[in-house]
């Protein structure tokens, strides 16, 4: 992508994205709990509070 700074023009990275969506929310959206925890991703696994 181009965008102009300070009056010249230089070329920046695009955000990658999936589908229109941000990695992060796409992969929030899809995966599932198991792949979630063999990658380490605690932080995207929902907090559920089941009672027996």
């Amino acid at each position: 992508m181009w965008v102009f700074m300070n009056g010249k023009q230089v070329r920046v990275k695009r955000p990658e994205t999936i589908d229109g969506m941000n990695k992060d929310e796409f992969i929030r959206r899809i995966a599932d709990p198991i792949w979630l925890h063999q990658n380490e991703m605690w932080e995207y696994m929902d907090q559920e509070d089941e009672e027996i």
